[in-house]
């Protein structure tokens, strides 16, 4: 059994619950709270009590972990409620709430959010009107500008009926067998509707489908009560692919500035690092945004980690944020402890990508002073079965059930092309990434045999391509190249990007050439030799691949896990091994059946 649940199934709610928590035990792999418990008590008692007609849905998922407690349905029209059963409640700030003595989501805010999530985000959004209700059944006092509001099992059968004449059990199919597809990613709604974004993220964010979940309002809620009292104060945030460590640390970023305290957000990544920039080049007060991103680590000792960093521009900042963290060095890490009163890291250790990269959560508790750790263990961007699909087949820990993405792979670069280009012609962002291999790279001469990376000839004198016509080549620069590249100014298949220029980004969907450096032999192996990837000198992964295989196999699957996670709709992957394309297409097999 999995969620949501037909209420209109069961005669008594003692047995909705007892399946409820069957469902939720399947799907997440746990119990739920006792408060939840309760609140299904609650409000099963009065939804059965009111003798509705209307189609009802019990706790549909929307992103991650996040489940809408009702939904209500007619022929077009749909009412989400979010029950409560707080008894004192005040507001802290726009996003949270200290409720019966301890702080929550603001719960207008949250219905919001699942609002616009099912409005953009699902694809029964097309066909039905959604709507939303508060239901506060233990306090008669709560109000708030921010969303409608019910007290009472009169006043919220009164709005039920407002929505319309009563749907047919077939009205709830669209939700029921309907799927999460992203429609902007971030870069895209924030060109859009930067200036708005500028004055109020949180509103605009949330009225995109952007909202934050509980605990990424939380952790919000966290920093900034810290920046509030000038606190020394470490925050490690721990979250993997499509947890939204980005989204955070761009809020924080934006809120921090608006409120007049000295912030920064700082990567490794340059090529992020220029596309952010350029997107958030926008003046909030005097301040442009742009200029408050910078680099944590320049490998010339000019970044906030590093010796060379001009503390005397940067000199009394209140917070400073650092996305990507896990690409940090030990030195890095303890340096920038130094640069301002509240240090915020979001990392993900599996996307460690070079020997000396030492931002795992161990790392971090030995340098850092005056530690909170918080997790991001929901998902947004990616659905949770595909992540654990790609650990399962790189790390092979437990496969999921099902599989709610879509994955095609191709052993003939032609159909591979093919399918991309379809994708691209119906107007989908599109991304290609390849593995680093065959070719070098060549920034000053970018047509050369070295810049190309699909096509013939290549240096390592690969001939999978001979005869197609193909010729596609590195991106290479990454202050113009890279930002136009993802943000759909260049045509995504004439060019390609390595996991440097992925990790970060997203699209609709990704093609992904899959090279010969990590191939299945009856177990993975790393083929050394094909692999061009020298950054990070002795430390690269060529390097490490020879001299330290044990750590360059984790490097590499870390690649591929980043390479595999940018896709928000799905993932096409061409192998140019092709008994490693036989092993990945027969654990897809059973998905297929």
């Amino acid at each position: 059994m999995g969620l949501p649940i037909i209420i209109n199934h069961y005669s008594q709610p003692d047995d909705m619950i007892e399946d409820l928590v069957r469902a939720i035990r399947d799907q997440y792999g746990e119990y739920p709270s006792p408060e939840e418990k309760s609140t299904w008590s609650f409000l099963g008692k009065n939804i059965f009590s009111m003798g509705l007609d209307y189609p009802l849905l019990a706790e549909t998922p929307v992103f991650g972990l996040e489940r809408a407690d009702i939904i209500v349905v007619d022929t077009r029209n749909a009412l989400i409620i979010e029950a409560k059963g707080w008894k004192d409640i005040g507001r802290i700030s726009k996003m949270v709430v200290l409720a019966d003595g301890a702080y929550h989501i603001d719960p207008c805010y949250q219905l919001n959010n699942y609002i616009s999530k099912m409005r953009f985000f699902h694809t029964s959004g097309s066909v039905i009107n959604y709507r939303g209700i508060l239901y506060m059944y233990n306090n008669s006092t709560y109000t708030s500008d921010s969303c409608q509001i019910a007290h009472s099992v009169d006043e919220l059968r009164q709005q039920i009926r407002k929505i319309g004449e009563p749907g047919k059990q077939e009205d709830l199919e669209p939700i029921i067998s309907g799927r999460f597809t992203i429609s902007d990613d971030l870069i895209d709604l924030i060109i859009k509707y930067r200036q708005d974004i500028l004055s109020d993220a949180a509103s605009t964010l949330v009225s995109r489908g952007y909202g934050l979940s509980e605990e990424q309002a939380l952790i919000m809620h966290r920093v900034f009560e810290s920046v509030e009292r000038g606190e020394d104060r470490t925050f490690l945030i721990r979250g993997e692919s499509g947890s939204g460590k980005t989204l955070v640390a761009l809020e924080l970023l934006l809120d921090a500035v608006r409120n007049g305290y000295h912030a920064l957000l700082a990567y490794r990544n340059n090529r992020l690092l220029n596309t952010m920039r350029q997107v958030l080049d926008l003046n909030a007060g005097g301040v442009m945004i742009g200029s408050m991103i910078q680099y944590f680590s320049t490998g010339r000792g000019t970044g906030i980690g590093e010796p060379k960093f001009d503390v005397s521009k940067y000199s009394d900042m209140d917070l400073i944020i650092y996305d990507e963290a896990q690409r940090m060095t030990s030195d890095v890490i303890q340096t920038t402890q130094k640069r301002s009163k509240v240090k915020v890291y979001f990392f993900d250790d599996s996307q460690i990508l070079i020997g000396d990269e030492a931002g795992t959560l161990e790392n971090f508790r030995q340098y850092c002073k005056n530690v909170t750790e918080m997790n991001l263990s929901g998902t947004f961007r990616l659905s949770r079965d595909y992540l654990q699909l790609v650990r399962h087949i790189l790390w092979d820990e437990d496969a999921p059930k099902t599989l709610n993405y879509e994955v095609n792979l191709f052993d003939d670069v032609m159909d591979f092309m093919g399918d991309l280009k379809r994708k691209r012609n119906n107007g989908y962002k599109m991304g290609l990434l390849c593995a680093f291999t065959e070719s070098r790279g060549d920034r000053e001469n970018p047509t050369s045999d070295q810049n190309r990376r699909i096509g013939y000839p290549l240096p390592s004198s690969l001939d999978v391509y001979r005869d197609t016509g193909l010729d596609i080549y590195w991106l290479m620069n990454e202050k113009t190249e890279y930002p136009r590249y993802w943000r759909g100014e260049l045509d995504p298949l004439r060019y390609c990007a390595s996991v440097y220029g992925a990790q970060g980004f997203e699209a609709d969907y990704i093609g992904l050439v899959w090279g010969r450096d990590l191939i299945w032999r009856n177990g993975w192996m790393i083929d050394a030799g094909v692999i061009t990837d020298t950054i990070g000198n002795r430390f690269s992964l060529k390097s490490m691949a020879r001299k330290s295989p044990e750590i360059a196999m984790r490097l590499i699957k870390n690649r591929y896990y980043t390479l595999m996670t940018r896709g928000i709709r799905g993932i096409d992957i061409f192998f140019e091994d092709q008994e490693t394309g036989r092993h990945v297409a027969g654990i897809l097999d059973r998905y297929r059946r």
